[in-house]
Parts: C-alpha cells; sequence; structure tokens
C-alpha cells in the first residue's frame, strides 16, 4: 500500500471535539439570532450528509460539554427543546420575558 493512499486524520478540533460536532458548532456560532431543534431541517440543508440522529446526537453532546445552549419552548402548541449558542439562548430568553 502507498502511503499516500493512506488517510491522514486531522484530529480534533482546538476544543477536544470531533469534526462533526465541531462544525456544527462553529455553524451555531455564526448564527446568534438563531436556535435549532433536534432535527432542524436548516442544518440538514447546510450539511446534507448529515443524518438526523448524529445531528441530535452532536446538538445533546455539544450542550453537555457546554459549548452551546439548549431550551424549552412551546412553537404552534408544541413544547420542543432548541438548542443554539449561549448568545443565542439568552436573546430567546429575552424575547420570551423569561428571568431565569
Amino acid at each position: 500500500m502507498k502511503i499516500s493512499q493512506i488517510m491522514v486524520s486531522t484530529g480534533p478540533t482546538e476544543e477536544g471535539l470531533p469534526p462533526l460536532q465541531g462544525m456544527l458548532l462553529a455553524e451555531l456560532n455564526r448564527r446568534p439570532d438563531e436556535v435549532f431543534d433536534n432535527s432542524d431541517e436548516g442544518l440538514l440543508q447546510i450539511f446534507p450528509r448529515l443524518k438526523r440522529s448524529s445531528l441530535s446526537w452532536s446538538l445533546y453532546l455539544l450542550h453537555k460539554k457546554g459549548l452551546i445552549s439548549k431550551r424549552k419552548v412551546r412553537v404552534n402548541g408544541r413544547l420542543t427543546t432548541v438548542f443554539g449558542s449561549h448568545e443565542a439562548v439568552e436573546a430567546l430568553k429575552g424575547h420570551l420575558n423569561v428571568a431565569d
């Protein structure tokens, strides 16, 4: 096998994240005025190879590591959990007039 045929691992990002989580984190930080649910069509269009389950797990793990925030909100009468950058979720709280 030629050395050139061996795929070089780029390794984790500076936050110690796998590449998928790093890309999602960067995208969420670029959008401080938006929040996303765990199967958001907009994010799935940005990352067309991404599966819904991978998106959901990645958002959960980013929140668990404290890199993004989440909030339960009622959208069109249904309770749903949304994720976003810390700035976006704080803006959402302000929009909803929530004290916590």
